[in-house]
């Protein structure tokens, strides 16, 4: 079920996906690493297709006259998946699990603390006397 998985895996990364006309286009080590990790039952590989299934949906453009078609198939192994009724058993493939904080959102923190550093440092008395 590995093979069948990273094959899924693979048609997600590849799929309306410019770059597999202009050289190699693999699944990364770290995803193909966490995918043998995390592949231990069946509730897993479940998990795993489902997941693939959705991002591989996301990446479908209804301009696309095949697009109908493409959904359809989707469709149809999500379906299957959720019929296993194992979907809240498992790790997401695609999305962290733990939180994750945008490097924008820590350089914003670090400029608002350096803003409030220099509006205290500003506000402070100054305690050298102008009388010495």
């Amino acid at each position: 079920m590995l093979y069948q998985i990273m094959a899924i895996g693979t048609l997600t990364l590849c799929y309306n996906n410019i770059q597999v006309y202009r050289g190699v286009v693999k699944l990364r080590r770290g995803l193909t690493a966490k995918i043998i990790d995390r592949t231990k039952s069946m509730a897993d590989v479940y998990g795993a297709f489902f997941d693939f299934s959705s991002l591989l949906r996301s990446k479908v453009n209804l301009k696309d006259p095949n697009a109908h078609t493409t959904i359809n198939r989707i469709e149809a192994i999500q379906k299957i998946c959720r019929r296993s009724g194992t979907l809240d058993k498992r790790k997401s493939y695609i999305a962290g699990d733990g939180p994750s904080y945008a490097p924008a959102l820590i350089a914003f923190l670090i400029v608002l603390l350096a803003i409030l550093y220099v509006y205290l440092s500003a506000n402070r008395p100054n305690k050298i006397s102008k009388h010495a």
